[in-house]
Protein backbone atom coordinates (compact mmCIF):
# COMPACT_ATOMS: atom_id res chain seq x y z
CA UNK A 1 0.00 0.00 0.00
CA UNK A 2 1.32 3.38 -0.76
CA UNK A 3 0.46 6.69 0.67
CA UNK A 4 2.07 9.16 -1.88
CA UNK A 5 -0.74 10.77 -3.58
CA UNK A 6 -1.11 13.77 -6.25
CA UNK A 7 0.47 17.13 -5.48
CA UNK A 8 -3.07 18.95 -6.16
CA UNK A 9 -5.69 15.79 -5.13
CA UNK A 10 -7.36 16.61 -1.60
CA UNK A 11 -6.63 14.92 1.98
CA UNK A 12 -7.84 11.02 1.88
CA UNK A 13 -10.41 9.99 3.20
CA UNK A 14 -9.50 8.39 6.51
CA UNK A 15 -6.26 9.77 6.71
CA UNK A 16 -5.00 11.34 10.07
CA UNK A 17 -2.39 13.67 8.24
CA UNK A 18 -2.06 14.99 4.57
CA UNK A 19 0.83 16.98 3.31
CA UNK A 20 0.67 18.74 0.13
CA UNK A 21 4.22 20.36 -0.96
CA UNK A 22 5.35 20.92 1.94
CA UNK A 23 9.05 22.15 2.58
CA UNK A 24 10.89 24.19 5.87
CA UNK A 25 14.48 25.86 5.35
CA UNK A 26 16.97 26.83 8.03
CA UNK A 27 18.51 30.26 6.59
CA UNK A 28 20.20 28.44 3.27
CA UNK A 29 20.22 24.82 4.33
CA UNK A 30 16.77 22.84 2.84
CA UNK A 31 15.80 20.76 5.42
CA UNK A 32 12.40 19.50 3.86
CA UNK A 33 12.35 19.42 0.12
CA UNK A 34 8.24 19.54 -1.01
CA UNK A 35 7.01 16.72 0.55
CA UNK A 36 3.30 15.14 -0.31
CA UNK A 37 1.99 12.26 1.61
CA UNK A 38 -1.47 10.94 3.30
CA UNK A 39 -0.56 8.91 6.42
CA UNK A 40 -3.46 6.37 6.85
CA UNK A 41 -5.80 6.76 10.29
CA UNK A 42 -5.24 4.12 13.06
CA UNK A 43 -2.12 2.81 12.40
CA UNK A 44 1.57 2.95 13.33
CA UNK A 45 3.10 4.90 10.25
CA UNK A 46 7.07 4.56 10.92
CA UNK A 47 9.62 7.41 9.64
CA UNK A 48 13.34 5.67 8.81
CA UNK A 49 16.51 7.51 7.63
CA UNK A 50 19.51 8.80 8.45
CA UNK A 51 20.22 11.31 11.21
CA UNK A 52 19.44 15.21 10.26
CA UNK A 53 17.31 13.98 6.96
CA UNK A 54 14.20 16.04 7.96
CA UNK A 55 12.30 13.40 10.01
CA UNK A 56 12.15 15.11 13.10
CA UNK A 57 11.49 18.34 11.59
CA UNK A 58 8.48 17.31 9.29
CA UNK A 59 7.41 15.79 12.64
CA UNK A 60 7.89 19.02 14.46
CA UNK A 61 5.64 20.34 11.47
CA UNK A 62 2.72 17.77 11.81
CA UNK A 63 2.66 18.28 15.71
CA UNK A 64 1.99 22.23 15.62
CA UNK A 65 5.58 22.78 16.79
CA UNK A 66 7.31 24.58 13.84
CA UNK A 67 5.60 27.76 11.46
CA UNK A 68 4.51 26.13 8.56
CA UNK A 69 6.64 27.58 5.45
CA UNK A 70 5.71 26.03 2.59
CA UNK A 71 2.77 23.73 1.16
CA UNK A 72 -0.18 22.71 3.22
CA UNK A 73 -0.75 20.69 6.40
CA UNK A 74 -3.54 19.11 7.33
CA UNK A 75 -3.97 17.15 10.54
CA UNK A 76 -7.15 15.63 12.30
CA UNK A 77 -9.82 16.79 9.57
CA UNK A 78 -8.38 20.92 9.70
CA UNK A 79 -5.60 23.01 8.23
CA UNK A 80 -2.63 23.68 10.76
CA UNK A 81 -2.22 26.68 9.05
CA UNK A 82 -5.26 28.10 11.31
CA UNK A 83 -4.72 29.16 13.92
CA UNK A 84 -8.28 28.13 15.31
CA UNK A 85 -7.70 24.79 14.26
CA UNK A 86 -4.16 24.76 15.95
CA UNK A 87 -5.88 25.34 19.43
CA UNK A 88 -8.80 23.22 19.03
CA UNK A 89 -6.41 19.99 17.73
CA UNK A 90 -3.49 20.15 19.54
CA UNK A 91 -5.17 18.88 22.81
CA UNK A 92 -5.63 15.54 20.46
CA UNK A 93 -2.02 15.27 19.74
CA UNK A 94 0.93 14.26 21.92
CA UNK A 95 4.36 14.78 20.64
CA UNK A 96 7.10 13.46 22.33
CA UNK A 97 10.44 15.13 21.04
CA UNK A 98 13.90 13.59 20.46
CA UNK A 99 16.31 12.65 23.40
CA UNK A 100 16.22 11.08 26.96
CA UNK A 101 13.20 12.84 28.84
CA UNK A 102 13.35 15.59 26.81
CA UNK A 103 9.82 16.58 27.63
CA UNK A 104 10.58 16.09 31.75
CA UNK A 105 11.55 18.57 33.79
CA UNK A 106 14.71 17.40 35.92
CA UNK A 107 14.31 17.99 39.24
CA UNK A 108 10.32 17.25 39.49
CA UNK A 109 9.49 13.30 40.66
CA UNK A 110 7.90 11.13 37.71
CA UNK A 111 4.74 12.02 40.33
CA UNK A 112 5.28 15.98 39.80
CA UNK A 113 6.09 15.53 36.08
CA UNK A 114 3.46 13.85 35.20
CA UNK A 115 1.09 15.90 36.74
CA UNK A 116 2.15 19.11 35.82
CA UNK A 117 1.12 17.62 32.02
CA UNK A 118 -2.62 16.48 33.25
CA UNK A 119 -2.47 20.26 35.18
CA UNK A 120 -1.65 21.80 31.41
CA UNK A 121 -4.76 19.87 29.99
CA UNK A 122 -7.17 20.79 32.54
CA UNK A 123 -7.90 18.28 34.61
CA UNK A 124 -8.78 18.30 38.08
CA UNK A 125 -7.13 16.71 41.06
CA UNK A 126 -8.89 13.60 40.99
CA UNK A 127 -9.04 12.92 37.53
CA UNK A 128 -5.18 13.56 37.09
CA UNK A 129 -4.56 11.40 40.67
CA UNK A 130 -7.16 8.78 38.71
CA UNK A 131 -5.10 8.90 35.42
CA UNK A 132 -1.37 9.09 36.42
CA UNK A 133 -2.08 5.96 38.97
CA UNK A 134 -2.89 4.03 36.30
CA UNK A 135 -0.51 5.32 33.56
CA UNK A 136 2.17 4.03 36.28
CA UNK A 137 0.64 0.93 37.15
CA UNK A 138 0.54 0.48 33.11
CA UNK A 139 4.39 1.24 33.03
CA UNK A 140 5.72 -0.37 35.93
CA UNK A 141 6.84 2.96 37.15
CA UNK A 142 4.73 2.75 40.25
CA UNK A 143 7.67 2.67 43.09
CA UNK A 144 9.37 5.34 41.36
CA UNK A 145 6.58 7.99 41.72
CA UNK A 146 8.74 9.92 44.33
CA UNK A 147 12.11 9.88 42.23
CA UNK A 148 13.49 12.68 40.16
CA UNK A 149 13.59 12.70 36.39
CA UNK A 150 17.10 13.39 37.01
CA UNK A 151 17.99 10.26 38.87
CA UNK A 152 16.33 7.73 36.06
CA UNK A 153 17.99 5.59 33.22
CA UNK A 154 17.28 6.64 29.28
CA UNK A 155 14.29 4.08 29.35
CA UNK A 156 12.71 4.71 32.39
CA UNK A 157 12.51 8.38 31.41
CA UNK A 158 11.17 7.64 28.26
CA UNK A 159 8.07 5.87 30.20
CA UNK A 160 7.56 9.17 31.95
CA UNK A 161 7.87 10.88 28.90
CA UNK A 162 5.32 8.86 27.15
CA UNK A 163 2.85 9.24 30.75
CA UNK A 164 3.23 12.87 30.45
CA UNK A 165 2.17 12.73 26.53
CA UNK A 166 -0.65 9.96 26.79
CA UNK A 167 -2.36 11.71 30.25
CA UNK A 168 -4.93 13.52 27.91
CA UNK A 169 -6.11 10.59 25.90
CA UNK A 170 -4.76 11.71 22.40
CA UNK A 171 -6.45 10.74 19.36
CA UNK A 172 -2.37 11.30 17.45
CA UNK A 173 0.53 10.10 19.11
CA UNK A 174 3.97 11.49 17.73
CA UNK A 175 6.98 10.17 18.64
CA UNK A 176 10.70 11.35 17.81
CA UNK A 177 13.43 8.34 17.75
CA UNK A 178 11.65 7.24 21.31
CA UNK A 179 14.18 4.35 22.01
CA UNK A 180 17.62 6.39 20.63
CA UNK A 181 20.15 5.33 23.30
CA UNK A 182 17.70 2.68 25.00
CA UNK A 183 18.89 -0.53 26.01
CA UNK A 184 17.06 -3.54 23.73
CA UNK A 185 15.25 -4.58 26.99
CA UNK A 186 13.65 -0.99 27.12
CA UNK A 187 12.78 -1.04 23.76
CA UNK A 188 11.12 -3.92 23.89
CA UNK A 189 9.42 -2.77 26.90
CA UNK A 190 8.06 0.28 25.61
CA UNK A 191 6.83 -0.84 22.30
CA UNK A 192 4.98 -3.92 24.46
CA UNK A 193 3.49 -0.51 26.21
CA UNK A 194 2.32 1.17 22.85
CA UNK A 195 1.11 -2.04 21.39
CA UNK A 196 -1.15 -2.02 24.75
CA UNK A 197 -2.03 1.05 24.67
CA UNK A 198 -3.23 0.98 21.20
CA UNK A 199 -5.13 -2.12 21.85
CA UNK A 200 -7.07 -0.17 24.52
CA UNK A 201 -7.51 2.88 22.14
CA UNK A 202 -8.01 1.20 18.50
CA UNK A 203 -8.62 4.69 16.97
CA UNK A 204 -5.31 6.06 18.00
CA UNK A 205 -2.92 6.67 15.43
CA UNK A 206 1.25 6.45 15.40
CA UNK A 207 4.02 8.30 13.94
CA UNK A 208 7.31 7.64 14.89
CA UNK A 209 10.85 7.88 14.05
CA UNK A 210 13.43 5.39 14.53
CA UNK A 211 16.98 4.30 13.91
CA UNK A 212 16.19 0.75 14.48
CA UNK A 213 15.19 -1.64 11.61
CA UNK A 214 14.12 -4.47 13.84
CA UNK A 215 11.42 -1.77 15.24
CA UNK A 216 10.33 -0.12 11.71
CA UNK A 217 10.02 -3.97 11.21
CA UNK A 218 7.04 -3.98 12.90
CA UNK A 219 4.95 -0.83 11.99
CA UNK A 220 2.34 -1.21 9.39
CA UNK A 221 3.96 1.45 7.01
CA UNK A 222 7.02 3.10 6.49
CA UNK A 223 8.48 6.08 5.26
CA UNK A 224 11.93 6.34 3.96
CA UNK A 225 13.65 9.55 3.69
CA UNK A 226 16.98 10.65 2.70
CA UNK A 227 18.09 14.71 2.19
CA UNK A 228 14.41 16.16 3.03
CA UNK A 229 13.17 13.95 0.63
CA UNK A 230 10.83 10.52 0.32
CA UNK A 231 12.27 7.69 -0.98
CA UNK A 232 9.63 5.46 -1.23
CA UNK A 233 6.62 4.55 0.98
CA UNK A 234 5.16 1.34 1.73
CA UNK A 235 4.62 -1.33 4.15
CA UNK A 236 8.19 -3.35 5.39
CA UNK A 237 7.33 -6.21 3.13
CA UNK A 238 6.95 -3.84 0.34
CA UNK A 239 9.87 -2.66 0.58
CA UNK A 240 11.58 -5.05 0.48
CA UNK A 241 10.37 -6.85 -2.30
CA UNK A 242 10.85 -3.32 -4.01
CA UNK A 243 14.12 -3.79 -3.67
CA UNK A 244 14.47 -7.45 -3.46
CA UNK A 245 16.58 -7.05 -0.16
CA UNK A 246 16.38 -9.51 2.54
CA UNK A 247 16.06 -7.10 5.53
CA UNK A 248 15.12 -3.29 5.71
CA UNK A 249 18.56 -2.59 6.30
CA UNK A 250 19.47 -3.59 3.01
CA UNK A 251 16.26 -2.36 1.55
CA UNK A 252 16.85 1.09 2.93
CA UNK A 253 20.33 1.47 1.11
CA UNK A 254 19.05 0.07 -1.93
CA UNK A 255 16.52 2.95 -1.92
CA UNK A 256 19.38 5.60 -1.57
CA UNK A 257 20.64 7.48 -4.66
CA UNK A 258 23.58 5.98 -6.57
CA UNK A 259 26.02 8.35 -5.24
CA UNK A 260 25.65 7.79 -1.05
CA UNK A 261 25.53 3.89 -1.67
CA UNK A 262 28.32 3.42 -4.64
CA UNK A 263 30.64 2.87 -1.76
CA UNK A 264 29.17 0.59 0.58
CA UNK A 265 29.69 -3.20 0.78
CA UNK A 266 28.99 -5.58 3.43
CA UNK A 267 30.78 -5.43 6.91
CA UNK A 268 33.56 -8.29 6.82
CA UNK A 269 35.45 -8.89 9.91
CA UNK A 270 37.98 -12.03 9.17
CA UNK A 271 38.89 -14.40 12.14
CA UNK A 272 41.23 -12.79 14.94
CA UNK A 273 45.19 -13.95 14.98
CA UNK A 274 45.10 -16.46 17.88
CA UNK A 275 49.00 -16.62 18.08
CA UNK A 276 48.30 -12.61 19.69
CA UNK A 277 47.17 -13.71 23.24
CA UNK A 278 48.50 -11.07 25.40
CA UNK A 279 45.97 -9.41 27.93
CA UNK A 280 45.26 -5.76 26.49
CA UNK A 281 42.62 -5.15 29.77
CA UNK A 282 42.03 -6.72 32.46
CA UNK A 283 39.16 -6.14 35.45
CA UNK A 284 39.71 -7.71 38.74
CA UNK A 285 36.83 -7.55 41.39
CA UNK A 286 36.14 -3.92 40.37
CA UNK A 287 33.74 -2.17 42.10
CA UNK A 288 32.82 1.85 41.94
CA UNK A 289 30.37 3.27 44.59
CA UNK A 290 29.02 6.87 44.65
CA UNK A 291 27.65 8.00 47.85
CA UNK A 292 26.95 4.64 49.11
CA UNK A 293 25.43 3.28 45.68
CA UNK A 294 27.08 0.59 43.70
CA UNK A 295 27.50 1.25 39.99
CA UNK A 296 29.68 -1.25 39.41
CA UNK A 297 29.64 -4.59 42.03
CA UNK A 298 32.92 -6.61 41.42
CA UNK A 299 33.32 -6.75 37.71
CA UNK A 300 36.51 -9.09 36.33
CA UNK A 301 37.04 -9.84 32.84
CA UNK A 302 39.81 -10.22 29.84
CA UNK A 303 40.17 -8.51 26.77
CA UNK A 304 43.04 -9.99 24.31
CA UNK A 305 45.30 -7.65 22.57
CA UNK A 306 43.64 -7.27 19.66
CA UNK A 307 40.44 -8.27 19.70
CA UNK A 308 36.83 -6.76 19.32
CA UNK A 309 35.19 -6.89 22.96
CA UNK A 310 31.47 -5.95 23.04
CA UNK A 311 29.92 -4.58 26.30
CA UNK A 312 25.56 -5.14 26.69
CA UNK A 313 23.32 -4.16 28.82
CA UNK A 314 20.31 -1.67 30.40
CA UNK A 315 20.68 1.63 30.63
CA UNK A 316 22.29 2.49 33.69
CA UNK A 317 23.39 -1.00 34.39
CA UNK A 318 26.99 0.48 35.29
CA UNK A 319 28.90 -0.02 31.50
CA UNK A 320 30.31 3.39 31.02
CA UNK A 321 31.08 3.77 34.69
CA UNK A 322 33.29 0.50 33.68
CA UNK A 323 35.02 2.57 31.22
CA UNK A 324 35.51 5.04 32.64
CA UNK A 325 37.27 3.19 35.18
CA UNK A 326 39.33 1.66 32.40
CA UNK A 327 40.23 4.51 31.31
CA UNK A 328 41.38 6.28 34.10
CA UNK A 329 38.62 8.84 34.11
CA UNK A 330 37.23 7.98 37.71
CA UNK A 331 38.84 6.36 40.69
CA UNK A 332 38.32 2.59 42.06
CA UNK A 333 36.32 2.49 45.08
CA UNK A 334 37.49 -1.41 45.15
CA UNK A 335 39.37 -3.97 42.59
CA UNK A 336 41.92 -3.23 39.86
CA UNK A 337 41.91 -2.19 36.19
CA UNK A 338 45.23 -3.12 34.29
CA UNK A 339 46.17 -2.02 30.86
CA UNK A 340 48.94 -4.61 29.52
CA UNK A 341 49.28 -5.79 32.89
CA UNK A 342 50.15 -1.98 34.32
CA UNK A 343 47.44 -0.89 37.19
CA UNK A 344 45.79 1.99 35.79
CA UNK A 345 46.56 5.62 37.93
CA UNK A 346 44.53 8.19 36.55
CA UNK A 347 47.30 10.87 37.12
CA UNK A 348 49.45 8.34 35.21
CA UNK A 349 49.53 9.92 31.79
CA UNK A 350 51.65 7.14 30.54
CA UNK A 351 49.12 4.51 30.67
CA UNK A 352 46.40 6.54 29.56
CA UNK A 353 48.39 7.50 26.56
CA UNK A 354 47.81 4.11 25.16
CA UNK A 355 43.74 4.91 25.22
CA UNK A 356 41.84 6.30 22.80
CA UNK A 357 38.30 6.94 24.48
CA UNK A 358 34.81 7.76 22.21
CA UNK A 359 31.86 8.84 24.51
CA UNK A 360 28.26 8.88 24.12
CA UNK A 361 28.22 12.58 23.68
CA UNK A 362 31.69 12.95 21.23
CA UNK A 363 34.25 14.79 23.24
CA UNK A 364 34.67 17.76 20.14
CA UNK A 365 35.11 21.42 20.38
CA UNK A 366 32.41 23.25 18.10
CA UNK A 367 34.13 26.07 17.32
CA UNK A 368 37.13 24.48 15.93
CA UNK A 369 37.00 23.19 13.01
CA UNK A 370 38.04 19.67 11.87
CA UNK A 371 41.02 19.80 11.13
CA UNK A 372 41.47 22.34 14.44
CA UNK A 373 39.97 19.42 16.53
CA UNK A 374 42.92 16.94 15.62
CA UNK A 375 45.32 19.46 15.96
CA UNK A 376 44.43 19.95 19.52
CA UNK A 377 44.44 16.58 20.75
CA UNK A 378 47.61 15.98 19.01
CA UNK A 379 49.17 18.95 21.12
CA UNK A 380 46.90 17.27 24.16
CA UNK A 381 48.70 13.96 24.10
CA UNK A 382 52.04 15.79 23.26
CA UNK A 383 53.14 14.48 20.02
CA UNK A 384 56.30 15.75 18.58
CA UNK A 385 55.72 19.24 16.72
CA UNK A 386 57.26 18.16 13.58
CA UNK A 387 55.26 14.87 13.33
CA UNK A 388 51.76 16.69 14.09
CA UNK A 389 50.85 17.90 10.44
CA UNK A 390 51.92 14.43 8.60
CA UNK A 391 49.75 12.45 11.48
CA UNK A 392 46.74 14.95 11.13
CA UNK A 393 46.75 13.68 7.06
CA UNK A 394 47.21 10.78 7.80
CA UNK A 395 43.76 11.01 10.01
CA UNK A 396 42.06 12.73 7.13
CA UNK A 397 42.62 10.45 4.57
CA UNK A 398 42.28 7.24 6.86
CA UNK A 399 38.55 8.11 7.96
CA UNK A 400 37.93 10.20 4.70
CA UNK A 401 37.43 13.66 5.99
CA UNK A 402 39.30 15.71 3.41
CA UNK A 403 35.76 17.30 2.27
CA UNK A 404 35.26 18.60 5.66
CA UNK A 405 38.63 19.77 7.01
CA UNK A 406 37.47 23.73 7.25
CA UNK A 407 33.95 22.78 8.37
CA UNK A 408 32.44 23.11 12.37
CA UNK A 409 31.61 19.84 14.10
CA UNK A 410 28.07 20.79 14.35
CA UNK A 411 27.57 21.56 11.09
CA UNK A 412 28.36 17.75 9.87
CA UNK A 413 25.85 14.84 9.52
CA UNK A 414 26.04 12.50 12.77
CA UNK A 415 27.44 9.67 10.23
CA UNK A 416 30.92 11.98 9.78
CA UNK A 417 30.74 13.34 13.14
CA UNK A 418 31.26 10.17 14.35
CA UNK A 419 34.16 9.32 12.00
CA UNK A 420 35.95 12.63 13.23
CA UNK A 421 35.42 11.64 16.78
CA UNK A 422 37.00 8.33 16.13
CA UNK A 423 39.63 10.02 14.28
CA UNK A 424 40.36 12.19 17.07
CA UNK A 425 40.67 8.95 19.62
CA UNK A 426 43.23 7.70 17.07
CA UNK A 427 45.24 10.66 16.70
CA UNK A 428 47.73 9.44 18.85
CA UNK A 429 47.84 5.75 17.61
CA UNK A 430 46.49 4.36 21.00
CA UNK A 431 46.51 0.43 21.45
CA UNK A 432 43.31 0.13 23.10
CA UNK A 433 39.93 1.96 21.93
CA UNK A 434 37.11 2.38 24.25
CA UNK A 435 33.81 3.15 22.65
CA UNK A 436 30.92 3.82 24.65
CA UNK A 437 27.76 3.62 22.24
CA UNK A 438 29.54 5.28 19.37
CA UNK A 439 26.52 4.44 16.65
CA UNK A 440 23.52 5.45 18.30
CA UNK A 441 21.22 6.78 16.34
CA UNK A 442 23.84 6.53 13.07
CA UNK A 443 22.06 4.95 9.81
CA UNK A 444 22.59 2.18 8.87
CA UNK A 445 25.12 3.09 5.68
CA UNK A 446 27.26 4.95 8.34
CA UNK A 447 26.99 2.17 10.86
CA UNK A 448 28.48 -1.12 8.64
CA UNK A 449 31.17 2.37 7.33
CA UNK A 450 32.31 2.62 11.01
CA UNK A 451 32.34 -1.30 11.73
CA UNK A 452 34.41 -1.81 8.57
CA UNK A 453 37.21 1.06 10.12
CA UNK A 454 37.18 -1.02 13.37
CA UNK A 455 37.45 -4.42 12.04
CA UNK A 456 40.59 -2.77 9.80
CA UNK A 457 41.88 -1.40 13.24
CA UNK A 458 41.72 -4.46 15.10
CA UNK A 459 42.85 -7.03 12.13
CA UNK A 460 45.82 -4.66 10.14
CA UNK A 461 46.92 -2.52 13.55
CA UNK A 462 46.03 -5.05 16.05
CA UNK A 463 44.37 -2.41 18.14
CA UNK A 464 42.03 -3.97 21.30
CA UNK A 465 38.82 -2.35 20.66
CA UNK A 466 36.35 -2.61 23.72
CA UNK A 467 32.87 -1.25 22.73
CA UNK A 468 29.60 -0.68 24.33
CA UNK A 469 26.20 -0.87 21.80
CA UNK A 470 22.28 -1.39 21.81
CA UNK A 471 22.78 -2.66 18.16
CA UNK A 472 22.12 -6.55 18.33
CA UNK A 473 23.75 -7.06 14.74
CA UNK A 474 26.98 -4.85 15.55
CA UNK A 475 27.26 -7.18 18.92
CA UNK A 476 27.44 -10.80 17.14
CA UNK A 477 30.34 -9.23 15.07
CA UNK A 478 32.47 -8.79 18.24
CA UNK A 479 35.02 -11.24 18.66
CA UNK A 480 33.08 -11.78 22.62
CA UNK A 481 30.70 -9.82 24.88
CA UNK A 482 29.86 -9.24 27.87
CA UNK A 483 26.30 -8.65 29.21
CA UNK A 484 25.74 -6.64 32.38
CA UNK A 485 23.10 -5.40 34.69
CA UNK A 486 22.40 -3.74 37.83
CA UNK A 487 26.30 -2.75 38.10
CA UNK A 488 27.63 -6.83 37.72
CA UNK A 489 28.89 -9.05 34.68
CA UNK A 490 26.47 -12.00 33.52
CA UNK A 491 28.37 -13.54 31.41
CA UNK A 492 30.98 -13.40 28.66
CA UNK A 493 31.89 -15.68 25.48
CA UNK A 494 31.44 -15.53 22.18
CA UNK A 495 27.87 -14.64 20.83
CA UNK A 496 27.46 -18.14 19.29
CA UNK A 497 28.27 -19.31 22.60
CA UNK A 498 25.96 -16.94 24.66
CA UNK A 499 22.92 -17.83 21.79
CA UNK A 500 23.54 -21.96 22.47
CA UNK A 501 24.12 -21.59 25.68
CA UNK A 502 20.59 -20.17 26.60
CA UNK A 503 18.82 -22.47 23.18
CA UNK A 504 17.94 -18.97 21.68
Amino acid sequence: MSTTIAAEAPAAVGSVVHLEGVGLSYGKTRAIESITLDLPSGRMVGMIGPDGVGKSSLLALIAGARAIQEGRIHVLGGDMASARHRRNVCPDIAYMPQGLGRNLYPTLSVFENIDFFGRLFGHDKAERNRRIAGLLRDTGLTPFADRPASKLSGGMKQKVGLCCALIHDPELLILDEPTTGVDPLSRRQFWELIASIRNSRPGMSVIVSTAYMEEAAQFDVLIAMNAGRVLATGTPAELKRQTGADTLDDAFIRLLPEAERSNHSNVVIPPRDKDHEEIAIEADHLTRQFDGFVAVDDVSFRIRKGEIFGFLGSNGCGKTTTMKMLTGLLPVSEGTARLFGSTIDAGDMSVRRRIGYMSQGFSLYSELTVAQNLHLHARLFELPADTIAARIDEMIARFDLADVVDALPDALPLGLRQRLSLAVAMIHAPDILILDEPTSGVDPVARDRFWQILAELSRKDNVTIFVSTHFMNEAERCDRISLMHAGKVLTSDTPAAIVAARGT
